[in-house]
C-alpha cells in the first residue's frame, strides 16, 4: 500500500511539474553570469578540498583498517 501511494505521489508531482513548466522558455544570461557559475564551481571544489583536509586524519584510519591484513 506504501508503495502505491509513493507512485501515486510521484505522478502527481511529475503532472504538476509538467503543467507548471511553459513550452517555450527565453532567458537572457548577463555577462555577469559565467563568472557566478565560475565562482560556485570554486567554492564548491575548495569547500570540497577542505572537508577533506578536516577529516583526512580519520578516512586515513578507514582505509587502513579496511585494507589491512590480519
Amino acid at each position: 500500500m506504501t508503495s502505491l501511494r509513493g507512485i501515486v505521489s510521484a505522478c502527481i508531482v511529475c503532472a504538476v511539474l509538467i503543467a507548471a513548466i511553459p513550452a517555450s522558455l527565453h532567458a537572457y544570461l548577463d555577462p555577469g553570469t559565467g563568472s557566478y557559475i565560475l565562482q560556485i564551481i570554486l567554492a564548491a571544489i575548495l569547500g570540497g578540498l577542505f572537508a577533506l583536509k578536516l577529516f583526512w586524519h580519520r578516512i586515513k584510519l578507514f582505509l587502513q583498517r579496511l585494507f589491512s591484513r590480519k
